[in-house]
């Protein structure tokens, strides 16, 4: 699994947080994971991100938080907006609570968690030792109230483990995917290709994905259709036949259906706005 390109080895630091400022910043629609916990803080303007395999609409004060190994991305758009990217080592949080470990909301809306985000960057900026016990605190002081507020599920060891080995799985038949979906590829395939059973393959990708495969294949195709259209001069047909679509008129009928315009509207719009 760490040899996968949608793996990220964050660089080791001696604090249990590490805190980057974006501006208008495009991610380039990169999904990838890794061990941290990481935080999205968005101070101004709004912006698109993909957390645990939902997309998102964000705005200036909403928190998207990625639980380790969840698949993600940073803003999607990158025009007038700022956020924080807020790295965390993940045994920071999980060694105070011993053998309990918990999975938190993937979007947090509340003024009293953003005021401690604002505060926990503003000590983090300082530097000096007394500002390092400073970020502690306010990590410590997050933590306690997202707990008690955002807490999705609370795993005993053995549990997580099995989570654990699940987002392993799903994380690798997401990047097959993500490198593949111009191709013919199915269920039973990509099952056969995971050495897993093709009811279990599609309970899994259910659970994680919150969608069929059939319905995340297309839309990996239509992201991948967005972007083309926003920044490629390729006619809708040659677009359709790039992101794996083979019928022009089925890509055009389940972008409307999706994005609620056709490709051509959309272009049009994009390139006006």
């Amino acid at each position: 699994m760490k040899n996968s390109i949608n793996y990220e080895i964050l660089p080791k630091t001696s604090s249990p947080v590490a805190i980057k400022n974006f501006v208008n910043h495009n991610s380039a629609k990169r999904v990838h994971f890794h061990e941290e916990i990481e935080i999205l803080y968005l101070t101004k303007g709004c912006d698109r991100v993909i957390s645990n395999m939902q997309e998102h609409d964000v705005k200036a004060g909403d928190i998207v938080f990625v639980n380790g190994k969840e698949l993600h991305t940073g803003c999607l758009c990158g025009r007038d907006s700022t956020y924080y990217c807020i790295q965390v080592k993940t045994d920071f949080f999980h060694n105070l609570i011993e053998n309990e470990y918990v999975i938190f909301e993937n979007i947090i809306r509340d003024d009293i968690a953003s005021s401690l985000l604002d505060k926990l960057i503003l000590e983090e900026k300082k530097g000096g030792f007394k500002s390092a016990i400073a970020v502690k605190k306010t990590l410590y002081e997050f933590f306690e109230y997202i707990s008690e507020n955002f807490a999705r599920f609370i795993f005993s060891g053995e549990e997580y483990k099995k989570h654990f080995k699940r987002l392993d799985t799903f994380n690798s038949v997401i990047e097959y995917i993500d490198e593949h979906y111009r191709e013919s590829i199915s269920a039973d395939s990509l099952a056969a290709r995971f050495f897993i059973s093709t009811s279990y393959f599609s309970h899994l990708f259910k659970e994680r994905a919150n969608m069929s495969f059939v319905e995340y294949l297309n839309e990996t195709r239509l992201r991948h259709a967005r972007t083309l259209l926003e920044n490629e001069d390729l006619s809708i047909g040659e677009i359709s036949l790039n992101v794996g679509f083979n019928d022009i008129n089925y890509f055009s009928r389940i972008f409307k259906k999706k994005v609620g315009i056709t490709p051509t509207e959309y272009r049009r719009g994009f390139k006006n706005n």
